[in-house]
């Protein structure tokens, strides 16, 4: 294109020079130099291996030790001295240019740094220079920004040679992307000066430097996150393709095609070469600006198969980055006058969603308590869901619990407390825990005083919790171990059977609001036929409608709103014994007064369950109720004898303005807070009844029978129970699992009334912890006597594994065998057993949900069969005893059919099933309705304690949390009692230590007077006069005359007005309920041992050949 005169003032290069166009030379300094550095690298290579060739190549084997032969590139010893000593120093120049390039030294940082700098200067320059000619001239006056590149330019030279000598690989170091910024960038610059001309030329590459920037933010530790590295780097990537084929498109577009003389160029500023690149990017193309050159055109179809690419590739991956980020970033900021908890660990839907429906109950009264959620995951979509439902309340933090920074942001300083959760079916249960622990050192490293309920899944793994040294239980640190409670409740129902099922609803915020029950006339015939019962789905997932011809239901769901609440008992009651103060409770109040806590000379909070007649209330004794809600509760904190006598309704008792009130009393607390500092002991007062239960009658004497030494039959008179050095258990030396092990002739013929463990693990399964098991039934508030023989039915290695933990208490012994064989059941006499337990295995090798109980499931049908086959055998020997009598009575097989159609007594042992997954109940009884989407407390199994799921020990963390002392009370009543002192020797792998020899009526003053779980039948021992038709409020009243606090009723399962065979739970029925024939009390006694003027030895000896 010819310039005018006017057009050529502003290129500075006089009119007609300004029409000659330079741009060709600048272009071959560039390529020059590229070919000219590649042709050298090969020249180099060529000349080395030719001087190589020289020397005679050695043979194989020959090269001296230290030295290679390298593609032809002579050893080192192989050169003459004056190469080996350039070799050297070309060596030294290169580490020196290696340490000066990194960035791991200080002078690499600061080189880094500053060459990203210049280049961004550069790019400046060159931003300034595109609104003048594309070639020009040097001004006469001189043309200051073309000074200042030029040093840049020096500058950049100075760190390419650098690069070069750091560089291993010389050839492909040509390739590399800042080597071509370099090569398109600095020899234009130096030809410039030799021509007094410059062209604009690449230099808008300099914007490459740009994509270094993530690195330059991390070093000055500005970007710490792999969120903010990774947007970063996005960013810069597409930015710098941008701004790059802005310039490329603005040099072909404003210089013209040069086969035309550059006719056709197209004048466009810089700013609209990138609207153009961003328009064609976002495939929009409006058409306003579009290329005019060819060369414009084929830079543009380039431009779109590659950047385009990268574009869209880049845009999702930014979009999901920014939206997370400022979704779930931010920091929480607390309500003025509410509290908050930060819940962090095992953040999934059914734990969060179980969490907040005990939590947040309408039971507990206000909860004035906002939850914050901290997990490194991104929520599902399900976990939206539930957010947006209790927004108001909940609110999701992406962090991690280990990250300090996310701690601040979640205010954990400010936080009332942490929950941690727990996957408690996790296969892995060590490492779960280990993570669990690591979090608790966090959170308390972050804060040492915040106070952190932690799930944890071993018992064992509470060792290392003991380890930190700011974990301080007296200050409301709690650890809620799921083995230890689980395999606790299902021992506790050995004792006493569906107790397991009623604690479970005790400490599980359910409410009568949530269940309607649509009554229907009696059936005469029917005595309990009152409400339809069986569960269908509701329209609210907090309501469930009953609507089936069964009564038993209603009676069971009204226990099931029972809840454990604490509360100041009122002044009122001061100078009251005990039992006079559970009396009243029970007939005035309507509430069941279970346990007291009182504070003793030590400043200890000692937790007295079921109190005696020597106890006394005095002020600030807190309370233990069983009641439908917290209003209910504060009724015994608002009672006051002067307004609230004879005939006030317990609705009216609420507060009053007598003096006397304690009412009145601004000091008053309704809960035990974890800051009072007190230390709690779970300790009971001494009863004086005590009923064994009867039992299982065998139709006459056993022969004594030993296995390898140990006695499995009853205790001698002239042996001794011996006990652990706590006196809390029954105690026996260490025994090898061999001499544990019952040989198959023995085990069908001597074991009766005894405890049956199924067991499903392997050598490879991970331990369960089956002491905790153990234990609560070697307590030594049970008689010797009175211990049921415990057998171990499995995997030999899987016992072996575990043994250690067990050997030391009495009366343990194991069976090597399948839970799922009838031959192996039969062998250790299931047909004569007082309980089965069938554990679950666990393995987490089932994606499925419905075969994650498949071992528990087969083995409980198994047993149901083998029962049913027991039954039929029955029947056919009494008709085989007919037919020898009297073989004509059985013409036309009347009497046969009778015997079989008519309803004889099942032949059933009771047995609880554990399960992983509640869904899976429904596959325990085939008798029963049970629908999959029933919640498991109200199918039928779990209604009569014959079920068991981890999954109803959620309720453990938010009951914990408002009140730490019931999670003390539950501990006490399902383990047996545990010592510290204990509980350190245990962890520490041990044998259990023996005691040493001390009276009896000091061992039963200390550690031997604690309450246990029973179920006694009425009509019979203490509540012989209670029959069919008497009140549950006249039995309740006698019991506790003798020291024993009744609980609930075990009753018969009727059904379409016959037994099933099963038993359901009723938990704290109302006074006016009355009883029936075969109803079982569940109850709370206090032990009481026949000789209490003899000592009792602990001996240290081999007891082998004794009844232990």
């Amino acid at each position: 294109m010819n310039l005018s005169e006017e057009l050529c003032e502003a290129t500075y290069c006089g009119y007609p020079d300004c029409n000659d166009r330079y741009w060709w030379m600048f272009l071959t300094s560039s390529l020059a130099t590229f070919f000219f550095g590649i042709g050298s690298v090969f020249i180099v290579r060529f000349i080395s291996r030719l001087l190589c060739l020289n020397h005679r190549r050695p043979h194989p084997g020959t090269v001296p030790e230290g030295s290679s032969w390298c593609g032809g590139i002579c050893p080192m010893n192989l050169l003459d001295k004056n190469a080996e000593s350039e070799m050297r120093s070309m060596e030294a120049a290169k580490d020196w240019a290696t340490r000066l390039m990194s960035a791991q030294s200080r002078f690499g940082r600061i080189l880094l740094i500053t060459y990203f700098c210049v280049s961004m200067g550069s790019y400046a320059i060159y931003v300034l220079d595109t609104s003048k000619p594309i070639e020009r001239c040097f001004p006469p006056d001189g043309d200051l920004l073309f000074f200042i590149d030029n040093i840049f330019n020096f500058f950049f030279l100075a760190v390419f040679i650098l690069r070069f000598i750091s560089w291993n690989d010389k050839f492909w170091f040509w390739f590399s992307v800042n080597t071509q910024v370099d090569i398109f960038t600095i020899p234009p610059t130096i030809v410039a000066l030799g021509v007094s001309r410059t062209w604009l030329g690449l230099r808008c590459l300099r914007i490459m430097i740009l994509m270094q920037l993530p690195e330059i933010l991390q070093l000055l530790r500005v970007l710490r996150t792999s969120n903010g590295i990774k947007l970063t780097s996005l960013l810069t990537i597409v930015a710098g393709a941008w701004l790059t084929s802005a310039g490329i498109y603005h040099l072909v577009e404003n210089s013209g095609d040069p086969w035309l003389h550059f006719q056709n160029s197209q004048p466009l500023t810089y700013g609209q070469c990138i609207y153009i690149t961003v328009v064609t990017m976002s495939t929009v193309g409006y058409g306003d600006l579009t290329p005019q050159t060819t060369c414009g055109t084929i830079f543009i179809i380039f431009f779109i198969l590659g950047v385009l690419a990268i574009f869209a590739s880049a845009l999702p991956e930014i979009v999901e980055i920014v939206g997370q980020g400022s979704k779930y970033s931010g920091v929480y900021e607390p309500v003025k006058g509410k509290k908050h908890i930060v819940v962090c660990g095992h953040i999934t839907y059914d734990s969060v969603s179980n969490f907040l429906k005990d939590f947040l109950h309408i039971d507990r009264d206000v909860v004035n308590v906002h939850i914050v959620l901290l997990d490194t995951t991104d929520p599902d979509l399900e976990l939206q869901a539930l957010f947006r439902r209790h927004f108001t309340k909940l609110r999701y933090f992406q962090g991690s619990v280990f990250n300090p920074a996310d701690l601040q942001r979640v205010k954990l300083n400010e936080s009332d407390a942490c929950l941690i959760l727990c996957n408690k079916y996790s296969p892995k249960p060590d490492t779960e825990d280990s993570g669990q622990i690591m979090r608790v050192i966090s959170i308390k490293n972050f804060n040492p005083e915040m106070r952190v309920i932690v799930q944890l899944i071993q018992d064992h793994s509470k060792t290392h919790l003991m380890n930190i040294p700011s974990w301080n239980q007296a200050y409301g640190d709690d650890v809620i171990c799921i083995a230890a409670l689980k395999l606790g409740f299902m021992a506790q129902t050995c004792l006493a059977p569906g107790f397991s099922t009623m604690m479970a609803n005790l400490f599980a915020m359910r409410s009568s609001s949530e269940i309607h029950i649509k009554p229907v006339k009696d059936d005469p015939n029917e005595r309990v036929s009152e409400t339809q019962s069986v569960v269908k789905n509701a329209s609210s997932p907090t309501e469930t409608y009953l609507e089936s011809p069964e009564g038993w239901m209603s009676h069971y769901l009204h226990g099931c709103g029972n809840e454990i609440y604490t509360e100041s008992l009122s002044r009122a009651f001061d100078g009251m014994n005990a039992p006079e103060v559970v009396k009243e409770c029970f007939t005035k109040l309507k509430l069941l007064l279970i346990a007291v806590q009182q504070t003793n000379e030590f400043d200890e909070a000692e937790i007295i369950i079921n109190p005696g007649p020597l106890l006394l209330i005095t002020q600030g004794t807190v309370g233990f109720f069983l009641a439908p809600d917290a209003t209910e509760a504060k009724r015994a904190y608002y009672y006051c004898r002067a307004c609230h006598g004879e005939g006030v309704g317990v609705e009216k008792i609420w507060r009053c303005e007598c003096k006397e009130c304690a009412c009145l009393d601004n000091n008053h607390s309704k809960k035990y807070t974890h800051k009072d500092g007190h230390k709690l002991l779970a300790m009971t007062r001494l009863g004086d009844v005590h009923e064994p239960a009867p039992a299982r009658s065998t139709g006459g004497e056993l022969p004594e029978l030993k296995i390898k030494g140990v006695n499995l039959s009853e205790s001698s008179d002239h042996d001794q129970p011996a006990y652990d050095f706590t006196g809390l258990f029954h105690w026996s030396p260490a025994r090898t699992v061999e001499d544990a092990l019952i040989t198959s002739a023995q085990k069908r013929r001597y074991l009766v009334n005894h405890v049956i463990v199924c067991l499903f693990g392997d050598e490879l399964s991970p331990l369960i912890g089956i002491r905790n098991f153990v234990m609560p039934l070697r307590a030594s508030n049970f008689k010797y006597e009175d211990l049921k023989t415990i057998v171990f039915l499995g995997n030999i290695k899987y016992i072996e594994r575990e043994w250690d933990k067990i050997m030391n208490f009495p009366k343990v012994f194991v069976c090597s065998g399948s839970p799922l064989s009838r031959a192996d059941m039969r062998n250790v006499n299931v047909h004569q057993s007082a309980m089965c337990v069938i554990l679950s295995a666990n393995l987490g090798d089932s994606i499925e949900q419905g075969l994650q109980d498949k071992e528990t499931i087969l083995s409980s049908l198994n047993l149901k069969s083998i029962m049913a086959a027991g039954a039929h055998s029955r029947r056919s020997k009494i008709i085989a005893a007919y037919a020898a009598e009297s073989p004509t009575r059985l013409n036309g097989g009347s009497i046969k059919r009778s015997l079989f159609t008519q309803s004889s007594p099942k032949i059933t042992v009771p047995m609880i099933t554990e399960l992983v997954n509640d869904i899976n109940v429904q596959f325990l009884d085939d008798d029963d309705e049970d629908d999959p989407d029933t919640e498991l407390y109200l199918t039928q199994p779990f209604a009569c304690g014959t079920a068991f799921a981890v999954s109803v020990l959620d309720s453990l963390m938010s009951a914990t949390y408002f009140n730490a002392n019931s999670l003390t009370l539950i501990r006490t009543l399902i383990t047996g009692g545990t010592n510290a002192d204990l509980e350190e020797i245990l962890s520490e792998g041990g044998e259990l230590p023996p005691g040493v020899q001390i009276g009896r009526s000091r061992l039963k003053e200390l550690l031997r007077d604690r309450c246990t779980v029973d179920q006694l039948s009425i009509g019979t021992g203490v509540f012989q006069h209670c029959k069919d038709g008497h009140t549950y409020g006249s039995l309740f009243l006698h019991g506790l005359e003798s020291g024993i606090l009744c609980l609930g009723i075990y009753r018969n399962l009727i059904i379409s007005g016959k037994s099933s065979g099963k038993r359901y739970v009723i938990t704290n029925p109302s006074q006016e309920f009355e009883l029936m024939s075969g109803d079982r009390i569940f109850c709370l006694k206090h032990f009481e041992d026949l000789n209490m003027n003899n000592e009792i030895p602990v001996r240290e000896t081999d007891l082998i050949g004794s009844d232990l």
